[in-house]
């Protein structure tokens, strides 16, 4: 594959040694591992090349963990691959969904981070390795405070000659590679040569990666766990503050199933963004079936409308959903904008809201009586009044919105119910020229709610100022 632009690169080592698939449960957690990675690579115009042929057939002297390091830079220019940036991972992690673009992170250097999770393995393995390097490379001091990690590192075209020399080097000397690996150290393959590589060749290494990039032996900080004081949210520590999860120092036989667990929880995060959200639009309570919400052509039309030609303009705004009840359509506003502020006076309601939004990491609850107490809002460019259904309440929530916030989006329920006069309150606001309807959305005149009553015009309006 020719690739014009030069791309970011995430390399991901997918490799089956079939000596060893017993061992390994037949590696069916490649299969949990790639699929984040090939969502994130989507999300983010990042290329995945999957390395899944090792280069050198005889695994026992090359084995893949060497051969991910030693052959990168060749297969790279070998598919004709234009990168610009390189990350090296391991099937052993999975990517959370939005994990934030970490390739802005690196200040082009190498990077990576420091390991100092299984200390007494990481001594024994310098130990065993220090005078074969003493010998063979004169060096004299080797520092364990700067020991890194190598099932996650990113790197570039400046590296390549570091990389080329790390493979010469090996070449020259894997015999002896393979005698220590075998018969003296016994810890690891080419991490620990790596890093007296890495000092060898006084390579800049940037190791200033924020912590949840770096979930690494997350079995020994109890990272499993999860808030058992909030019982309605079961979600893991690592899949809720973490970004990026190595299924490391885990028994080999009970890798498949961890990951299988979490990619259980977690998968419906990863699908397509437009089928995930008709997938919640059928899971959550809809007017047809439930008074206090939105219809499902309702929830479908405010996807359309913010998800459709100018996507962009929308997904980097902050929304205020004013009344989000018990959080139907809030799920969705969490997909369409960066941030979501949920409001609703009823406590309970906040606490069945939080439930469904469990999962999303963009919402905030604010418990407040927008009518008794005193707006005290950030910034928004989207505010979604569905509070107080009555002519004079909504009366005042767009005249408060409209003095509250810059140019606000405004949408509003039940422009059509014939019993609460909402949209005579809108249509007075049309008349005196403060607004102007951008778009109808929801069901039509005809339709029958949940709560008996039908709908004389369209469900929802989509305002913009006039």
């Amino acid at each position: 594959m020719i690739e014009s632009k030069s791309k970011n690169v995430v390399w991901w080592i997918g490799v089956k040694n079939d000596d060893h698939m017993e061992k390994y449960g037949n590696y069916e957690y490649f299969e949990y591992s790639r699929k984040t990675w090939e969502y994130w690579c989507k999300r983010n115009d990042v290329l995945l090349v999957p390395f899944e042929v090792p280069v050198e057939k005889d695994l026992m002297k090359f084995r893949i963990n060497w051969q991910k390091a030693l052959f990168v830079f060749d297969e790279l220019e070998k598919r004709e691959i234009n990168y610009d940036q390189i990350c090296l991972v391991d099937s052993s992690f999975m990517v959370k969904w939005d994990c934030p673009n970490f390739f802005d992170l690196t200040e082009r250097k190498f990077t990576a981070w420091r390991d100092m999770d299984n200390m007494r393995w990481i001594y024994e393995s310098i130990i065993g390795y220090k005078d074969f390097f003493k010998k063979n490379a004169d060096l004299k001091i080797f520092d364990i405070q700067k020991y890194v990690n190598s099932g996650f590192i990113v790197f570039n075209k400046s590296h390549k000659e570091f990389f080329k020399s790390f493979k010469e080097f090996y070449y020259d000397n894997v015999e002896e590679f393979m005698l220590l690996q075998d018969k003296l150290v016994k810890r690891g393959t080419e991490q620990t040569p790596l890093n007296y590589w890495l000092q060898i060749k006084n390579i800049d290494v940037n190791t200033s990666l924020p912590l949840p990039f770096k979930l690494t032996h997350m079995h020994r900080k109890e990272l499993f766990n999860y808030n058992w004081q909030l019982n309605e949210d079961k979600t893991p520590f690592f899949i809720k503050y973490g970004y990026n999860w190595c299924f490391n120092g885990i028994p080999k036989d009970q890798r498949n199933e961890i990951m299988k667990q979490t990619w259980e929880f977690v998968k419906s995060m990863y699908a397509d963004n437009s089928e995930k959200l008709l997938n919640i639009v059928n899971n959550v309570s809809n007017k047809e079936e439930a008074k206090y919400t939105t219809s499902k052509k309702f929830k479908k039309d405010l996807i359309k409308y913010f998800k459709g030609k100018k996507e962009s303009k929308y997904k980097n705004m902050t929304a205020i959903e004013l009344g989000c009840c018990q959080g139907d359509s809030t799920i969705i506003y969490s997909n369409l904008f960066k941030k979501v502020i949920a409001v609703d006076k009823d406590e309970w309601n906040i606490d069945q809201a939080t439930k469904k939004c469990a999962k999303a990491n963009n919402t905030e609850f604010i418990k407040k009586d927008i009518y008794a107490e005193e707006w005290e809002f950030e910034h928004a460019d989207v505010i979604i009044i569905d509070a107080g259904h009555t002519y004079d309440l909504v009366s005042i929530d767009i005249d408060r919105t409209l003095k509250y916030f810059d140019n606000p989006i405004i949408v509003i329920d039940d422009y059509g119910n014939p019993n609460m006069n909402i949209k005579k309150a809108i249509v007075e606001k049309i008349e005196s020229g403060i607004l102007k309807i951008d778009k109808f959305i929801g069901e039509d005149n005809g339709f029958k709610t949940a709560g008996g009553w039908v709908m004389n015009d369209r469900e929802g309006v989509i305002l913009v100022k006039g």
